[in-house]
């Protein structure tokens, strides 16, 4: 897991691909503020981001998840985000997913909490456990960008 803000990204010291990525104008916090909520394909299904607005919950209400396939970048556009966050799981496989690239558990290992402001992002690699969307206070909307980056994509990135 990478934590870190927009307006500071070289200190976040991301892989040279994910810095390239973060750093394109037409994916700035102001740009990205500007587009619909909806899915946007960069690379097709190996590079794409989805924008949406959610109302958070409180932690004990919302599920932990992982992914195996893909890296999460998610960026907090406007709002306050908590998220819970644990280590990789042991044994990823022994899971089964709902959706592609989407596995739940109910293992307690995402218990350390983090609150992100407009500007935060938090980038989880496969395995990584989090629980977004939890609320800090009172439930309240937040809108944010989920980049969606394909291993493969990421191994093979010619960004130096």
């Amino acid at each position: 897991m990478i934590f870190g803000n927009t307006e500071s990204l070289s200190q976040a010291l991301l892989p040279a691909a994910l810095q390239h990525l973060l750093s394109r104008p037409e994916l700035s916090l102001e740009a990205l503020r500007a587009q619909a909520d909806g899915l946007y394909e960069l690379e097709g299904k190996q590079l794409f981001y989805m924008l949406s607005t959610n109302d958070t919950k409180p932690a004990a209400e919302m599920r932990s998840e992982f992914h195996q396939q893909y890296l999460d970048i998610q960026l907090v556009l406007d709002g306050v985000e908590g998220m819970a966050v644990g280590p990789r799981l042991v044994n990823p496989e022994q899971y089964a997913a709902t959706k592609p690239d989407l596995y739940f558990t109910n293992d307690l290992t995402a218990e350390n909490q983090m609150n992100l402001k407009a500007g935060d992002f938090v980038v989880f690699y496969p395995g990584e456990v989090h629980r977004p969307l939890c609320c800090v206070g009172a439930p309240a909307p937040v809108r944010k960008a989920v980049f969606k980056v394909d291993k493969t994509w990421l191994a093979q990135s010619t960004w130096l």
